[in-house]
């Protein structure tokens, strides 16, 4: 079967309108369109306005600054302690693991009485009210710890204890640790 030129070209059409995704409205008579022309700035314009811009930013982020820092000096460190209930522990060194501390702590009353929860894995970190860092420098037996306001970077308490081991060590940190938390509570006799 053969077709002459007048098939051809409607079909033609027809595929370019569907290819194109063409759309026919019909249109206003009447468009207006608004034009606003500005004279170009000069140079010295262009920089007054990128300084002025930049001492509007450094005044925000200097305010911004103050107000971070005058929250964080009105922070009571007895009080972040006293509120304290999620503890996240960890250890900067490798005599001492963060579960020797947290076994040590589930084995003494007052963990329960203050309603204290231990965190762990590393995800965890990051929603933990207090965080607990135990080290202990090289060539000693002392191993230290310190606790820490996990929102604001607010050292709340620190301390030390003589131990030749981890295992030794944990218990005597646990006691040291809760002996801080019942002085920031007003439990201490």
């Amino acid at each position: 079967m053969k077709h002459g030129k007048p098939f051809f070209s409607v079909m033609l059409v027809l595929a370019t309108v569907f290819v194109a995704g063409v759309r026919v409205e019909a249109q206003d008579p009447e468009q207006k369109i608004v034009v606003t022309v500005r004279p170009a700035q000069t140079v010295e314009e262009r920089v007054a306005e990128e300084v002025k811009a930049k001492e509007l930013r450094k005044a925000a982020d200097e305010k911004l600054t103050s107000e971070e820092s005058v929250r964080i000096a009105e922070s009571n460190p007895k009080a972040l302690l006293k509120r304290g209930r999620t503890i996240y522990i960890t250890s900067g060194t490798s005599f001492f693991e963060p579960q020797q501390l947290q076994n040590a702590l589930h084995k003494c009353r007052e963990f329960d009485e203050f309603n204290l929860a231990l965190l762990g894995g590393w995800d965890q970190m990051k929603i933990a009210d207090l965080l607990i860092e135990v080290d202990r420098p090289l060539f000693t037996y002392r191993f230290t710890y310190r606790i820490t306001d996990r929102a604001t970077g607010i050292i709340l308490a620190t301390g030390k204890v003589i131990a030749f081991d981890g295992d030794a060590a944990a218990p005597r940190l646990a006691q040291r640790i809760l002996d801080d938390i019942k002085k920031a509570r007003g439990t201490v006799k």
